[in-house]
């Protein structure tokens, strides 16, 4: 009865460290998108009024919809991966790489 009951408290803790991590996840999927589509978007559209639409593209050139959904897809995958390497063991290794992901994250959006 005991082990069971060692068994059961350490299932306990699973699920409440997946919960927590799960909700990291949305933390920084979320951080992404705010300031990615959010701020990103904002200072975007502002220039892309002026010189964007003038410009002589080619043939293949996607339409202007394709971007809103690849841009949030790539800003769902940046917060993916940044969860994944916040989760690591502490190391000097994912220290710089989180500080690259957050340096990279600020020239996307500026």
């Amino acid at each position: 009865m005991q082990y069971f009951l060692k068994v059961l408290e350490n299932y306990q803790l699973t699920i409440n460290s997946d919960k927590k991590n799960i909700l990291w996840l949305f933390f920084f999927i979320s951080l992404c998108l705010i300031f990615g589509n959010g701020l990103g978007s904002y200072f975007t559209f502002i220039s892309v009024e002026t010189w964007y639409q003038t410009l002589n593209k080619p043939s293949f050139n996607p339409p202007d919809w394709v971007f809103g959904p690849v841009w949030t897809t790539l800003y769902i995958l940046m917060g993916i991966s940044i969860w994944l390497i916040w989760k690591k063991e502490l190391s000097k290794n994912r220290t710089i790489g989180i500080r690259i992901f957050w340096l990279q994250l600020f020239f996307n959006v500026f």
